[in-house]
């Protein structure tokens, strides 16, 4: 057989990725020696235009990296399992999508995945990769000893939170700064105009209900990080612990009593966390949320038809709840604004250190142990997170067809459907390339650049620690006890004091205390012993 040239290599492996010849090209590209094929399975559709953007990457950089790209595009519906199957049968793939809430937990303990420290850290040889993943942020990720999960975010957070409503409403009803809500009191009197007024306050989905409202999107408090304070949560359990100098002193299962948080810090050691049930109870005995809210799947379309005054989300809402405005006002309510009340103090007034991170990702890429090409591979990873250039071409497609950049630094201006079809979550995000959109306004251009910038996070106690549940016995106690919170899990969301059972109670905490009582004794007790015993054995490993 005649040896191809590198060119000739080069547009075999290029007709391979879209996906147009059988696998026999893959192993001519790989034998050439100029151009080596990488397999990657992408969660998620081929997007309209990806195959002129990997045209414009062979044409400008194939030469350079010397890596040609076939992707196989999953459906979504469909790549928790398929993941699971390819990588457990030893299937030839040299990247994956994966994270906690695919296959990660899984997959990462039985040793399915590469460990890829060589090649972080290491600004000689891999100085793209230096470049946008920190010691730090890689330290983080650590999967079971192994470094074998390549984090993709934008921000350190997951999203700032808010309360979106009916700026123009605010203003006919005399609430806030010219409608402008800037507390919970103001909320509060925002709802009851609403109510009053004949209006659903506050539309609520059936497993969100006042949602993470009163804290940090339910994993932190203000101030929590820094007293040393950390949640984690299994089987339905939020289990608190304290922290200092490295060592465990106390930890208690959030709904259990102020009696077990008794040797957390000073202002810590009560029950801090059910407090904010107790508002959610007060806020349903006011009647401020849909009473259907149990049963609710969508409170996006009553809330774009008027019938619900408030819904909960965070700013990364903001182009597709910008639409709202254009219905109302295509109802001819040609006043009709959006607003949205940033309901954490220290994240409202832009602090520092206001958002607690753990600095994971909550999505990522992998390479199964199977593979024969993880040089080639790091080598691509290298050279797209080395430069904005390269990351966007990725991300965001071709200048000028796909997007523009923005006049104001760091912004784009989206022209294709190609970025929101891509996903950049499953392949390229990292805060080093974040960009910002060019449609937002100023102030909350102001709070999406607040969100990018690393002083506004301050890092947990505890970071790279995850809980192995995978032993058989105590996956067992993990169902056994989930089937019992399972009793309150929502309920206590929309502020209902009645269980799962039928239970009435006079207080959430009653409630709450109950559930934890009964949880402890089918399996919780394991699930937190459990816990603790590799918390403890993590922490004194550093």
């Amino acid at each position: 057989m005649k040896k191809m040239t590198g060119k000739m290599a080069m547009a075999m492996a290029g007709l391979m990725a879209f996906g147009t010849m059988g696998t026999g090209v893959t192993a001519m590209a790989a034998e050439d020696g100029d151009v080596v094929t990488i397999k990657f399975m992408h969660k998620g559709p081929k997007p309209d235009n990806w195959d002129a953007v990997y045209a414009k990457y062979e044409e400008e950089y194939m030469d350079e990296v010397g890596v040609a790209l076939d992707i196989t595009w999953v459906e979504h519906a469909d790549y928790k399992d398929k993941l699971n199957l390819e990588i457990t049968s030893g299937n030839d793939w040299d990247l994956v999508f994966d994270a906690s809430w695919v296959q990660l937990k899984n997959l990462a303990p039985e040793g399915y995945y590469a460990d890829l420290s060589s090649y972080f850290n290491n600004p000689d040889e891999y100085p793209g990769l230096a470049k946008a993943f920190s010691e730090e942020v890689m330290e983080a990720n650590i999967w079971f000893d192994k470094m074998c999960y390549i984090p993709l975010f934008e921000t350190y957070g997951n999203g700032i939170p808010v309360v979106w409503y009916r700026k123009d409403w605010a203003k006919d009803w005399g609430v806030g700064t010219d409608g402008q809500i800037n507390s919970y009191d103001e909320m509060e009197q925002y709802w009851q105009a609403a109510k009053d007024a004949g209006v659903i306050p506050y539309g609520a989905t059936q497993a969100r209900g006042f949602f993470q409202q009163l804290s940090v999107r339910g994993e932190a408090q203000e101030g929590s990080a820094q007293a040393g304070l950390q949640s984690f949560s299994s089987a339905g359990l939020t289990i608190w612990t304290y922290v200092k100098d490295g060592e465990l002193v106390s930890y208690a299962v959030e709904g259990s009593g102020d009696e077990n948080f008794k040797d957390f810090p000073e202002g810590w050691n009560h029950d801090f966390g059910a407090d904010r049930y107790e508002k959610f109870a007060n806020w349903q005995d006011a009647g401020y949320i849909d009473p259907d809210s149990l049963s609710v799947t969508d409170c996006g379309t009553p809330f774009e038809a008027g019938l619900n005054a408030s819904i909960v989300g965070t700013l990364d809402d903001y182009v597709a709840d910008m639409k709202y405005v254009d219905s109302w006002k295509a109802a001819e309510d040609d006043d009709a604004e959006l607003g949205y009340f940033v309901y954490v103090d220290s994240i409202r007034d832009k602090e520092e250190g206001a958002i607690p991170t753990d600095r994971s990702g909550n999505n990522g890429l992998a390479i199964p142990t199977t593979s024969t090409k993880i040089d080639a591979t790091m080598k691509f990873l290298d050279w797209m997170f080395g430069s904005q250039e390269a990351h966007d071409l990725i991300q965001y497609g071709i200048e000028g067809t796909d997007f523009a950049y923005g006049e104001e630094e760091g912004t784009v201006d989206v022209l294709s459907d190609y970025n929101s079809q891509f996903g950049g979550y499953g392949m390229t995000w990292n805060p080093t390339y974040a960009l910002l959109g060019t449609y937002y306004d100023d102030e909350t251009l102001a709070y999406r650049r607040y969100e990018l910038e690393d002083s506004t996070f301050v890092t947990m106690p505890v970071t790279g620690f995850h809980f192995d549940t995978s032993d058989v016995d105590l996956a067992t106690s993990v169902a056994q006890c989930k089937a019992v919170t399972d009793m309150v899990a929502t309920v206590k969301l929309h502020g209902i004091r009645v269980d799962g059972y039928g239970n009435s109670y006079d207080t959430i905490k009653e409630m709450l205390k109950a559930n934890v009582d009964e949880a402890m004794e089918n399996g919780g007790q394991e699930v937190v012993d459990a816990l603790v015993e590799q918390l403890t054995a993590y922490l004194a490993s550093k």
